[in-house]
Protein backbone atom coordinates (compact mmCIF):
# COMPACT_ATOMS: atom_id res chain seq x y z
CA UNK A 1 0.00 0.00 0.00
CA UNK A 2 1.25 3.66 -0.95
CA UNK A 3 1.92 5.58 2.24
CA UNK A 4 1.50 9.13 2.18
CA UNK A 5 3.24 9.55 5.43
CA UNK A 6 5.47 7.15 6.32
CA UNK A 7 6.60 5.63 10.36
CA UNK A 8 9.01 8.00 10.95
CA UNK A 9 7.91 10.76 8.50
CA UNK A 10 6.70 14.54 10.88
CA UNK A 11 4.26 15.94 8.71
CA UNK A 12 4.08 20.12 9.59
CA UNK A 13 2.40 20.86 12.48
CA UNK A 14 -1.16 22.42 10.98
CA UNK A 15 -1.25 18.83 9.46
CA UNK A 16 -0.37 17.00 12.20
CA UNK A 17 -3.02 18.35 13.89
CA UNK A 18 -5.49 17.89 11.95
CA UNK A 19 -4.54 13.97 10.89
CA UNK A 20 -4.42 13.56 14.31
CA UNK A 21 -7.72 14.88 15.21
CA UNK A 22 -8.72 12.49 12.43
CA UNK A 23 -7.52 9.87 14.24
CA UNK A 24 -8.94 10.62 17.62
CA UNK A 25 -12.74 11.45 16.30
CA UNK A 26 -12.36 7.65 15.20
CA UNK A 27 -11.88 6.60 18.38
CA UNK A 28 -13.47 8.34 20.22
CA UNK A 29 -16.70 6.12 20.69
CA UNK A 30 -15.06 3.91 22.31
CA UNK A 31 -12.88 5.90 25.01
CA UNK A 32 -16.22 7.86 25.81
CA UNK A 33 -18.67 4.92 25.64
CA UNK A 34 -17.31 2.50 27.86
CA UNK A 35 -16.88 4.29 30.76
CA UNK A 36 -20.25 5.95 30.06
CA UNK A 37 -21.82 2.62 30.16
CA UNK A 38 -19.91 1.52 33.15
CA UNK A 39 -20.86 4.78 35.16
CA UNK A 40 -24.68 4.25 34.00
CA UNK A 41 -25.05 0.76 34.95
CA UNK A 42 -23.19 1.37 38.49
CA UNK A 43 -25.40 4.30 39.22
CA UNK A 44 -23.23 6.82 39.29
CA UNK A 45 -23.83 10.90 39.33
CA UNK A 46 -22.93 13.51 36.92
CA UNK A 47 -20.41 14.32 38.99
CA UNK A 48 -18.43 11.16 39.33
CA UNK A 49 -19.38 10.32 35.37
CA UNK A 50 -17.81 13.64 34.18
CA UNK A 51 -14.78 12.53 36.56
CA UNK A 52 -14.57 9.14 34.75
CA UNK A 53 -15.06 10.29 31.20
CA UNK A 54 -12.57 12.91 32.31
CA UNK A 55 -9.66 10.72 33.16
CA UNK A 56 -10.40 8.38 30.29
CA UNK A 57 -9.15 10.69 27.71
CA UNK A 58 -6.17 11.90 30.07
CA UNK A 59 -5.35 8.09 30.31
CA UNK A 60 -5.92 7.38 26.80
CA UNK A 61 -4.09 10.49 25.34
CA UNK A 62 -1.22 9.95 27.76
CA UNK A 63 -0.55 6.15 26.58
CA UNK A 64 -1.15 6.97 22.65
CA UNK A 65 2.04 10.33 22.92
CA UNK A 66 4.08 7.05 24.87
CA UNK A 67 3.33 4.57 22.05
CA UNK A 68 4.07 7.16 19.35
CA UNK A 69 7.04 8.28 20.52
CA UNK A 70 8.26 5.60 23.01
CA UNK A 71 9.76 6.40 26.35
CA UNK A 72 13.29 4.98 26.23
CA UNK A 73 14.31 5.19 30.25
CA UNK A 74 11.52 2.32 31.11
CA UNK A 75 11.30 0.83 27.12
CA UNK A 76 8.04 1.95 26.62
CA UNK A 77 6.14 2.46 23.68
CA UNK A 78 5.60 0.20 20.62
CA UNK A 79 6.77 3.35 18.35
CA UNK A 80 3.71 2.97 16.16
CA UNK A 81 0.44 4.73 15.48
CA UNK A 82 -1.38 3.28 17.99
CA UNK A 83 -4.16 4.61 19.82
CA UNK A 84 -4.72 3.92 23.59
CA UNK A 85 -8.16 3.96 24.84
CA UNK A 86 -10.42 2.81 27.54
CA UNK A 87 -11.72 -0.23 26.23
CA UNK A 88 -15.54 -2.43 26.34
CA UNK A 89 -13.44 -5.18 26.49
CA UNK A 90 -13.18 -4.43 30.73
CA UNK A 91 -17.00 -3.49 30.88
CA UNK A 92 -18.45 -6.66 31.75
CA UNK A 93 -15.65 -7.18 34.49
CA UNK A 94 -15.59 -3.57 35.88
CA UNK A 95 -18.96 -3.98 36.00
CA UNK A 96 -19.41 -7.15 38.08
CA UNK A 97 -16.58 -6.39 39.88
CA UNK A 98 -18.47 -3.02 41.00
CA UNK A 99 -22.02 -4.37 42.25
CA UNK A 100 -20.01 -7.04 44.27
CA UNK A 101 -17.60 -5.07 45.78
CA UNK A 102 -18.17 -1.55 44.81
CA UNK A 103 -16.32 0.60 42.20
CA UNK A 104 -13.30 1.07 44.79
CA UNK A 105 -12.38 -2.73 43.95
CA UNK A 106 -12.21 -2.18 40.13
CA UNK A 107 -10.05 0.58 40.68
CA UNK A 108 -7.74 -1.90 42.80
CA UNK A 109 -7.87 -5.17 39.92
CA UNK A 110 -7.22 -2.12 37.33
CA UNK A 111 -4.01 -1.12 39.05
CA UNK A 112 -2.87 -4.77 39.96
CA UNK A 113 -4.48 -5.90 36.44
CA UNK A 114 -1.78 -3.55 34.59
CA UNK A 115 1.19 -4.34 36.86
CA UNK A 116 0.43 -8.22 35.64
CA UNK A 117 0.31 -7.23 32.00
CA UNK A 118 3.66 -5.54 32.15
CA UNK A 119 5.29 -8.65 33.90
CA UNK A 120 3.36 -10.50 30.83
CA UNK A 121 5.69 -7.90 28.29
CA UNK A 122 8.73 -9.50 29.74
CA UNK A 123 8.09 -12.93 27.93
CA UNK A 124 6.19 -11.59 24.80
CA UNK A 125 9.31 -12.90 22.30
CA UNK A 126 7.82 -16.56 23.94
CA UNK A 127 4.70 -15.33 22.50
CA UNK A 128 5.34 -13.84 19.36
CA UNK A 129 6.26 -17.12 17.95
CA UNK A 130 2.71 -18.47 17.70
CA UNK A 131 1.81 -16.20 15.52
CA UNK A 132 3.01 -17.07 12.05
CA UNK A 133 1.43 -15.24 9.32
CA UNK A 134 -1.60 -18.02 8.95
CA UNK A 135 -2.37 -17.16 12.52
CA UNK A 136 -2.02 -13.41 11.89
CA UNK A 137 -4.03 -12.74 8.87
CA UNK A 138 -7.09 -14.43 10.70
CA UNK A 139 -6.73 -12.44 13.80
CA UNK A 140 -6.51 -9.76 12.13
CA UNK A 141 -9.57 -10.53 9.34
CA UNK A 142 -11.78 -11.56 12.88
CA UNK A 143 -10.85 -7.95 14.27
CA UNK A 144 -12.21 -6.25 11.28
CA UNK A 145 -15.19 -8.38 11.10
CA UNK A 146 -15.72 -8.50 14.97
CA UNK A 147 -16.06 -5.33 15.47
CA UNK A 148 -18.10 -3.96 12.36
CA UNK A 149 -21.17 -4.45 14.22
CA UNK A 150 -20.21 -1.73 16.21
CA UNK A 151 -20.18 0.76 12.99
CA UNK A 152 -23.34 -0.52 12.05
CA UNK A 153 -24.64 0.28 15.80
CA UNK A 154 -23.20 3.67 15.61
CA UNK A 155 -24.98 4.37 12.10
CA UNK A 156 -27.84 3.33 13.39
CA UNK A 157 -28.24 6.03 16.14
CA UNK A 158 -26.39 3.96 19.19
CA UNK A 159 -26.98 0.30 20.55
CA UNK A 160 -30.52 0.84 22.16
CA UNK A 161 -31.74 3.86 20.78
CA UNK A 162 -35.36 3.74 20.79
CA UNK A 163 -35.64 5.19 17.48
CA UNK A 164 -32.50 2.82 15.79
CA UNK A 165 -32.40 2.71 12.56
CA UNK A 166 -33.84 5.97 12.01
CA UNK A 167 -33.82 7.08 7.93
CA UNK A 168 -32.34 10.35 9.42
CA UNK A 169 -29.16 8.41 11.38
CA UNK A 170 -29.16 6.30 8.03
CA UNK A 171 -29.24 9.53 5.62
CA UNK A 172 -26.09 11.45 7.95
CA UNK A 173 -24.27 8.10 8.09
CA UNK A 174 -24.57 7.80 4.64
CA UNK A 175 -23.87 11.22 3.03
CA UNK A 176 -20.59 10.63 5.27
CA UNK A 177 -20.16 7.36 3.84
CA UNK A 178 -19.72 8.69 0.53
CA UNK A 179 -18.07 11.68 0.95
CA UNK A 180 -14.76 9.54 2.82
CA UNK A 181 -14.99 7.75 -0.61
CA UNK A 182 -14.79 10.50 -2.99
CA UNK A 183 -12.55 12.42 -1.07
CA UNK A 184 -10.27 9.44 -0.96
CA UNK A 185 -10.11 7.94 -3.77
CA UNK A 186 -11.06 11.50 -6.23
CA UNK A 187 -8.28 13.33 -4.67
CA UNK A 188 -4.55 12.69 -3.60
CA UNK A 189 -2.00 14.03 -1.45
CA UNK A 190 -3.23 15.51 1.53
CA UNK A 191 -7.02 15.87 0.76
CA UNK A 192 -7.62 12.04 0.19
CA UNK A 193 -5.38 11.19 3.54
CA UNK A 194 -7.66 13.90 5.60
CA UNK A 195 -10.89 12.23 3.76
CA UNK A 196 -11.88 10.53 6.83
CA UNK A 197 -11.49 14.21 8.86
CA UNK A 198 -13.61 15.99 6.30
CA UNK A 199 -16.61 13.24 5.66
CA UNK A 200 -16.93 13.60 9.74
CA UNK A 201 -16.94 17.41 9.58
CA UNK A 202 -19.24 17.55 6.53
CA UNK A 203 -21.40 15.27 8.87
CA UNK A 204 -21.07 17.06 11.59
CA UNK A 205 -22.26 20.41 10.25
CA UNK A 206 -25.14 18.05 8.23
CA UNK A 207 -26.31 17.58 11.91
CA UNK A 208 -26.17 20.97 13.00
CA UNK A 209 -28.22 22.18 10.02
CA UNK A 210 -31.25 19.36 10.68
CA UNK A 211 -31.15 21.03 13.99
CA UNK A 212 -29.96 17.84 16.01
CA UNK A 213 -26.98 19.39 17.52
CA UNK A 214 -27.40 19.39 21.47
CA UNK A 215 -24.41 21.99 22.46
CA UNK A 216 -25.51 22.69 26.22
CA UNK A 217 -23.27 19.65 27.41
CA UNK A 218 -20.11 22.23 26.25
CA UNK A 219 -21.77 25.32 27.91
CA UNK A 220 -22.51 23.67 31.41
CA UNK A 221 -19.08 21.60 31.19
CA UNK A 222 -16.37 23.27 33.74
CA UNK A 223 -13.35 25.02 31.98
CA UNK A 224 -10.43 23.31 33.44
CA UNK A 225 -10.51 19.86 35.47
CA UNK A 226 -7.59 18.95 37.96
CA UNK A 227 -7.07 14.81 38.32
CA UNK A 228 -7.78 13.52 41.73
CA UNK A 229 -6.04 10.70 42.28
CA UNK A 230 -8.18 7.59 43.56
CA UNK A 231 -11.51 9.60 43.76
CA UNK A 232 -13.23 6.49 44.17
CA UNK A 233 -10.69 5.18 46.65
CA UNK A 234 -9.21 1.61 46.51
CA UNK A 235 -9.69 -1.95 48.11
CA UNK A 236 -8.25 -4.91 46.77
CA UNK A 237 -10.34 -8.45 46.61
CA UNK A 238 -8.31 -11.81 45.49
CA UNK A 239 -11.58 -12.56 43.30
CA UNK A 240 -11.99 -9.06 41.61
CA UNK A 241 -7.85 -9.03 40.42
CA UNK A 242 -7.93 -12.67 39.40
CA UNK A 243 -11.47 -12.21 37.18
CA UNK A 244 -9.36 -8.61 35.61
CA UNK A 245 -6.46 -10.50 34.86
CA UNK A 246 -7.90 -12.85 32.79
CA UNK A 247 -9.50 -9.86 30.95
CA UNK A 248 -5.81 -8.76 30.81
CA UNK A 249 -4.59 -11.30 29.18
CA UNK A 250 -7.30 -11.57 26.64
CA UNK A 251 -6.61 -7.87 25.49
CA UNK A 252 -3.03 -8.60 25.31
CA UNK A 253 -4.03 -11.05 22.18
CA UNK A 254 -6.21 -8.76 20.89
CA UNK A 255 -3.64 -6.40 21.13
CA UNK A 256 -0.79 -8.29 19.71
CA UNK A 257 -3.38 -8.60 16.47
CA UNK A 258 -3.28 -4.90 16.45
CA UNK A 259 0.61 -4.54 16.60
CA UNK A 260 0.52 -7.13 13.99
CA UNK A 261 -1.99 -5.36 11.23
CA UNK A 262 -0.36 -1.85 11.68
CA UNK A 263 3.27 -2.97 11.13
CA UNK A 264 1.85 -4.63 7.87
CA UNK A 265 -0.20 -1.21 7.06
CA UNK A 266 3.12 0.63 7.98
CA UNK A 267 5.36 -1.32 6.15
CA UNK A 268 7.43 -2.10 9.01
CA UNK A 269 8.83 -5.16 10.81
CA UNK A 270 7.68 -5.88 13.72
CA UNK A 271 9.99 -7.82 16.21
CA UNK A 272 9.83 -8.68 20.00
CA UNK A 273 11.26 -6.24 21.37
CA UNK A 274 9.07 -3.18 20.27
CA UNK A 275 6.12 -5.46 20.71
CA UNK A 276 7.45 -6.18 23.79
CA UNK A 277 7.48 -2.02 24.46
CA UNK A 278 4.48 -1.98 23.02
CA UNK A 279 2.37 -4.49 25.71
CA UNK A 280 4.43 -2.79 28.64
CA UNK A 281 2.91 0.30 27.56
CA UNK A 282 -0.54 -0.96 27.97
CA UNK A 283 0.10 -2.71 31.15
CA UNK A 284 1.94 0.87 32.97
CA UNK A 285 -0.33 3.04 31.57
CA UNK A 286 -3.51 0.87 32.65
CA UNK A 287 -2.04 0.90 36.28
CA UNK A 288 -1.92 4.10 36.08
CA UNK A 289 -5.38 4.62 34.70
CA UNK A 290 -6.54 3.01 37.96
CA UNK A 291 -4.52 5.58 40.04
CA UNK A 292 -6.12 8.63 38.10
CA UNK A 293 -9.52 7.46 38.10
CA UNK A 294 -10.01 5.80 34.99
CA UNK A 295 -10.06 2.14 33.41
CA UNK A 296 -7.81 0.17 31.80
CA UNK A 297 -6.61 1.32 28.05
CA UNK A 298 -5.83 -0.83 25.22
CA UNK A 299 -4.89 -0.27 21.90
CA UNK A 300 -7.70 0.63 19.77
CA UNK A 301 -8.86 -1.38 16.50
CA UNK A 302 -10.25 1.08 14.58
CA UNK A 303 -7.29 3.21 14.26
CA UNK A 304 -5.64 0.75 12.39
CA UNK A 305 -8.54 1.53 9.45
CA UNK A 306 -7.75 5.24 9.25
CA UNK A 307 -3.76 4.15 8.74
CA UNK A 308 -5.42 1.80 5.77
CA UNK A 309 -7.45 3.99 4.47
CA UNK A 310 -5.51 7.74 4.73
CA UNK A 311 -1.84 6.02 4.24
CA UNK A 312 -1.17 8.18 6.93
CA UNK A 313 1.19 5.66 9.15
CA UNK A 314 3.24 8.33 10.91
CA UNK A 315 3.57 8.07 14.47
CA UNK A 316 3.91 11.29 15.39
CA UNK A 317 0.30 12.18 14.03
CA UNK A 318 -0.85 9.61 16.36
CA UNK A 319 1.11 11.34 19.19
CA UNK A 320 -0.64 14.57 18.39
CA UNK A 321 -3.80 13.11 18.92
CA UNK A 322 -2.60 11.61 22.44
CA UNK A 323 -2.13 15.47 23.28
CA UNK A 324 -5.35 16.86 22.17
CA UNK A 325 -7.10 13.47 24.17
CA UNK A 326 -4.75 15.09 26.98
CA UNK A 327 -6.04 18.45 26.70
CA UNK A 328 -10.03 17.07 26.08
CA UNK A 329 -9.14 15.38 29.51
CA UNK A 330 -7.62 18.63 31.25
CA UNK A 331 -9.95 21.10 29.63
CA UNK A 332 -13.56 19.88 29.89
CA UNK A 333 -15.77 22.22 27.93
CA UNK A 334 -12.92 21.25 24.79
CA UNK A 335 -13.60 17.67 26.00
CA UNK A 336 -17.37 18.09 25.89
CA UNK A 337 -17.35 19.57 22.62
CA UNK A 338 -15.70 16.37 21.27
CA UNK A 339 -18.03 14.45 22.66
CA UNK A 340 -20.68 16.32 20.59
CA UNK A 341 -19.98 14.70 17.25
CA UNK A 342 -22.99 12.18 16.59
CA UNK A 343 -22.59 8.24 16.64
CA UNK A 344 -24.42 8.41 13.04
CA UNK A 345 -21.99 10.96 11.76
CA UNK A 346 -18.83 8.39 13.29
CA UNK A 347 -20.32 5.49 12.27
CA UNK A 348 -20.08 6.29 8.10
CA UNK A 349 -16.88 6.73 8.68
CA UNK A 350 -16.51 3.46 11.13
CA UNK A 351 -18.19 1.41 8.17
CA UNK A 352 -14.98 2.43 5.27
CA UNK A 353 -12.48 1.40 8.80
CA UNK A 354 -13.62 -1.36 9.82
CA UNK A 355 -13.71 -2.58 6.33
CA UNK A 356 -10.26 -1.59 5.84
CA UNK A 357 -9.22 -4.21 8.90
CA UNK A 358 -10.11 -6.58 7.19
CA UNK A 359 -8.52 -5.99 3.79
CA UNK A 360 -5.14 -5.98 5.82
CA UNK A 361 -5.95 -9.27 7.21
CA UNK A 362 -6.38 -11.34 3.57
CA UNK A 363 -3.36 -8.84 2.65
CA UNK A 364 -1.26 -10.94 5.37
CA UNK A 365 -3.05 -14.23 4.47
CA UNK A 366 -1.88 -13.75 0.89
CA UNK A 367 1.57 -14.53 1.83
CA UNK A 368 0.68 -18.05 2.77
CA UNK A 369 -0.04 -21.34 1.00
CA UNK A 370 -3.65 -21.62 1.11
CA UNK A 371 -2.81 -25.70 1.75
CA UNK A 372 -5.39 -28.19 3.07
CA UNK A 373 -3.64 -27.45 6.69
CA UNK A 374 -3.70 -23.83 6.32
CA UNK A 375 -7.19 -23.70 5.18
CA UNK A 376 -8.68 -25.76 8.27
CA UNK A 377 -6.64 -23.35 10.40
CA UNK A 378 -8.52 -20.16 9.12
CA UNK A 379 -12.15 -21.86 8.71
CA UNK A 380 -11.43 -22.98 12.69
CA UNK A 381 -10.64 -19.50 13.91
CA UNK A 382 -13.59 -17.71 12.19
CA UNK A 383 -15.77 -19.53 12.69
CA UNK A 384 -14.99 -19.82 16.68
CA UNK A 385 -14.47 -16.26 16.51
CA UNK A 386 -17.98 -15.56 15.16
CA UNK A 387 -19.38 -18.07 16.75
CA UNK A 388 -19.71 -15.47 20.15
CA UNK A 389 -19.53 -12.46 18.48
CA UNK A 390 -23.22 -13.27 16.05
CA UNK A 391 -24.70 -15.57 19.62
CA UNK A 392 -22.77 -14.31 22.49
CA UNK A 393 -25.23 -15.73 24.62
CA UNK A 394 -23.95 -18.96 24.07
CA UNK A 395 -21.09 -18.89 26.47
CA UNK A 396 -24.03 -17.63 28.97
CA UNK A 397 -23.86 -21.15 31.15
CA UNK A 398 -20.37 -21.27 31.52
CA UNK A 399 -18.31 -20.26 34.99
CA UNK A 400 -17.44 -16.60 35.39
CA UNK A 401 -13.67 -16.46 34.32
CA UNK A 402 -14.53 -19.00 31.00
CA UNK A 403 -16.97 -16.64 29.90
CA UNK A 404 -14.74 -13.60 30.16
CA UNK A 405 -12.46 -15.29 27.58
CA UNK A 406 -14.71 -17.49 24.96
CA UNK A 407 -17.02 -14.39 24.93
CA UNK A 408 -14.50 -12.04 23.42
CA UNK A 409 -14.74 -13.26 19.47
CA UNK A 410 -10.56 -11.88 18.62
CA UNK A 411 -9.66 -13.68 21.46
CA UNK A 412 -11.59 -17.19 21.23
CA UNK A 413 -10.43 -17.07 17.87
CA UNK A 414 -7.19 -16.14 18.26
CA UNK A 415 -7.31 -18.84 20.66
CA UNK A 416 -8.70 -21.25 18.58
CA UNK A 417 -6.32 -20.49 15.32
CA UNK A 418 -3.09 -20.28 17.34
CA UNK A 419 -4.32 -24.35 18.97
CA UNK A 420 -4.93 -25.40 15.62
CA UNK A 421 -2.14 -24.19 13.71
CA UNK A 422 0.32 -25.98 16.45
CA UNK A 423 -1.31 -29.74 16.30
CA UNK A 424 -2.68 -30.04 12.80
CA UNK A 425 -0.70 -31.48 10.47
CA UNK A 426 1.58 -29.84 7.61
CA UNK A 427 0.24 -31.02 4.46
CA UNK A 428 0.90 -29.66 0.67
CA UNK A 429 -0.73 -26.43 -0.87
CA UNK A 430 -4.28 -27.48 -2.57
CA UNK A 431 -2.45 -27.25 -5.86
CA UNK A 432 0.18 -29.82 -5.65
CA UNK A 433 -2.39 -32.18 -4.03
CA UNK A 434 -4.17 -31.69 -7.45
CA UNK A 435 -1.45 -32.08 -9.29
CA UNK A 436 -0.37 -35.47 -7.97
CA UNK A 437 -3.61 -36.60 -8.34
CA UNK A 438 -4.21 -35.86 -12.12
CA UNK A 439 -0.48 -37.06 -12.78
CA UNK A 440 -1.86 -40.64 -11.15
CA UNK A 441 -4.52 -40.39 -13.93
Amino acid sequence: MELYYKLDDRPPLVKSLILGFQHLLSALPGIIGAPLVVASVLGFSIQETVILVNASMLMSGIGSMIQGLGFTPLKLGAKLPVIQGTSFAFVGVSITIGFQYGFAAVVGATIVGGLFEVFLSFYIHRIRKFFPPVVTGTVVCLIGMTIFPVAVDWLAGGKGAEDYGSLMYLGVGGVVFLLVIFFNQWFSGFISSASILIGLIFGYLLWFALGLLDLSPVTEAAVVAIPNPLHFGIEFHTGAIVAMCVVYTVSMVESVGDYLALSNYCDTELDSKRLSAGIRCEGLNSALAGVFNSMATTSFSQNIGVVGITGVASRYVVAFSGGILVAAGLLPKFGALIVSVPEPVIGGAGLIMFGMILAGGIGILKKIEFSRRNTMVLALGIAAGLTVTYRPEIVNELPDLVRMVCGNGVALGAIVTVIANLVLPESKPVKETLNAVSESQ
